[in-house]
């Protein structure tokens, strides 16, 4: 018998929305507040720091993002304004297809952990915040092995913290990169292709794709 997959949930977009800071820009940015561009001005971020050694809390580069970009624009976006907005993201709202699945998913007697770029506290201040606590047995933050997904050290953590083989877990995940970090040191992965986002790796997607988390529980719930 094939045992049970370990759901492991990214949480940034994913699970949680970021329609909060999306509104919260919209103060100083106007109609069209770039958070596509901030976020991924975070992951980039991310991977240099990853590259020099140079790891950091999550929100402090999600800081520094929100100052370029704002610098780009020829604004003059004051530090402790963008801290107020990056902190937004502890009590970001989880999208409508998540609880209920997250439900159906804990009923079934799945394991159901998470693994965000987010710090220790800020990630359990999230998942809190959205509700989610009741489902997730524990909340695994890069913060633990310093170094920000997709390096490999994150997932190979989540599965020896966990006593499991990596090829037991199965990264849940709205982000190609994310989903590929994982699949590269032999876990399985789904990914989310919600609203906007699109698989645009050199290589393939996991053979788990679904528009959100509900379809997602459906399939591995028959």
């Amino acid at each position: 018998m094939t045992a049970k997959p370990v759901l492991v949930f990214d949480v940034n977009e994913t699970l949680l929305s970021l329609e909060p800071i999306s509104k919260a820009l919209e103060k100083g940015f106007g109609a069209a507040p770039p958070v596509g561009e901030w976020f991924a001005r975070m992951l980039h971020g991310s991977l240099v720091a990853n590259e020099l050694g140079t790891y950091r809390p999550f929100d402090e580069i999600g800081v520094e993002a929100l100052l370029i970009v704002a610098a780009k624009r020829g604004m003059g976006l004051r530090g402790e304004d963008a801290q107020e907005i990056v902190g937004a993201m502890r009590s970001l709202p989880p999208h409508p297809d998540v609880y209920n699945a997250m439900e159906r998913l804990f009923d079934a007697d799945l394991r159901l952990v998470a693994l965000t770029n987010s710090s220790s506290e800020a990630a359990n201040a999230q998942i809190e915040n959205a509700g989610l606590h009741v489902f997730i047995q524990r909340v695994f933050s890069v913060e633990e092995v310093g170094k920000f997904k997709p390096n490999p050290a994150p997932y190979q953590h989540v599965a020896e913290s966990l006593g499991v083989p990596i090829a037991e877990l199965m990264l849940v995940a709205a982000h190609d990169w994310d989903c590929a970090g994982a699949m590269a040191v032999g876990a399985r992965a789904a990914f989310l292709k919600r609203r906007g986002v699109v698989w645009g790796m050199a290589n393939p997607p996991p053979e788990l794709v679904f528009p959100d988390l509900a379809d997602l529980a459906d399939n591995l719930l028959g």
